[in-house]
């Protein structure tokens, strides 16, 4: 029996798969499928891909954003990452706007980190400039 055709279709499954796998292991894919779960209204999903502060946030993330805004973001894909260490930036730019993910490793997956960025920018006082 020639085994020569199963086993080309055996590898070819295998590469596929780790093929898959690795591009939704990187920052890139993990904010690209954090975006298609939020277009899609799945937090659930969403919340998987995220750290447990941020996924306290996304019930009130989501009701803040039109879903549609999501899905701007998840059709228009990544147009670039920046990893230092165990952070990441990924960026969006989607009908002339711009979205910047953070992502951090946890465990040794990537997870978007919205928690973070959100305390960050809370504690800086913006100036305020009065004009008479």
């Amino acid at each position: 029996m020639n085994t020569t055709p199963l086993l080309l279709v055996t590898l070819s499954l295998a590469a596929g798969l780790a093929l898959g796998c690795s591009s939704s292991e990187s920052p890139t894919g993990v904010a690209e499928a954090f975006y298609d779960e939020m277009a899609a209204g799945n937090l659930e999903g969403a919340k998987s891909l995220s750290t447990p502060e941020t996924a306290e946030m996304l019930s009130y993330i989501a009701s803040m954003h039109d879903i549609a805004m999501f899905g701007v973001i998840a059709e228009a894909g990544a147009s670039g990452e920046l990893v230092e260490g165990e952070n990441a930036l990924v960026s969006f730019v989607e009908g002339g706007g711009y979205a910047t993910v953070p992502l951090v490793k946890l465990d040794g997956e990537w997870k978007v980190d919205f928690a973070t960025m959100i305390k960050a920018h809370m504690k800086k006082p913006e100036p305020v400039q009065l004009r008479l």
